[in-house]
């Protein structure tokens, strides 16, 4: 018989809610610094209206913190411009609220990990693989997992008319998403030996549904038996990923128009 774990905060800490803020990356130029907009929303939290606020922005070893005022006089900047951190993939976000009167430093609340609004979301549908334009230098694409983030598939933005290209033509279709595709699938078949997060049930969750409801793919991989199993798994969902977009149709069509 198992227990669900359980954490208990002995700091005294609160968490901020997600929808006290509002971040979203700007588009820039190959050679600039990534950009990115926030808006916070932080009164008529419980917080004092003279603690200190301040945003970080970082990826990996690279980062910044923003200050920006005062939980009543936030004083947002208008652009974050992102110059030391590493422009490479994706960006996180990490929200503190800092005492500033009865114990001042004292970090009384957060909010960690938070996630741009990504390039391909819209109003009412968020991406299971979206898909980032950074500046790759001499890689053109590349599939990034970080420990608990969905995946992202980033492309090379100092290739002219990448993105075009990658909605637009089949080949480039067939050449490049199977094989992103691939590169998920054996991180999601990987057993851990610690499980997911207790926090939330984890980007592998998201993907197992989404091979399910569009895939046909009913079976976890992770519980099969051996590695061979679940390299099988892996070939049969995509075969029916690209069954599903036609690519050999599509690219044999494309061809015989050229």
């Amino acid at each position: 018989m198992s227990t669900a774990k359980r954490r208990i905060n002995s700091t005294g800490r609160k968490r901020i809610g997600r929808e006290c803020i509002e971040i979203s990356m700007l588009e820039t130029g190959t050679d600039e610094p990534l950009k990115a907009k926030i808006k916070l929303k932080l009164q008529n939290q419980g917080f004092p209206g003279g603690a200190r606020v301040a945003v970080e922005a970082y990826h990996r070893s690279s980062g910044m913190r923003f200050d920006c005022g005062t939980v009543d006089s936030p004083e947002v900047p208008d652009v974050l411009v992102l110059s030391e951190v590493d422009k490479s993939g994706s960006v996180l976000f990490r929200l503190k609220v800092v005492d500033n009167d009865d114990t001042p430093g004292k970090l009384l609340a957060s909010a960690e990990r938070l996630k741009p609004r990504s390039e391909d979301d819209s109003e009412n549908r968020r991406s299971i693989f979206p898909i980032l334009y950074r500046d790759l230098r001499h890689d053109v694409w590349k599939v990034e997992i970080e420990q608990g983030d969905r995946p992202v598939l980033i492309v090379n933005k100092r290739i002219p008319g990448f993105a075009h290209k990658l909605l637009e033509s089949p080949m480039m279709q067939g050449l490049l998403l199977p094989a992103a595709l691939r590169i998920v699938l054996k991180e999601l078949v990987r057993v851990s030996e610690t499980g997911e997060s207790d926090d939330e049930p984890g980007w592998k969750e998201e993907w197992l549904e989404y091979c399910r409801a569009e895939l046909g793919a009913e079976d976890d991989p992770r519980e099969f038996p051996d590695n061979n199993a679940r390299e099988d798994w892996i070939d049969e969902v995509v075969m029916r990923f690209c069954e599903n977009l036609s690519l050999i149709e599509k690219i044999k069509n494309a061809s015989e128009e050229s």
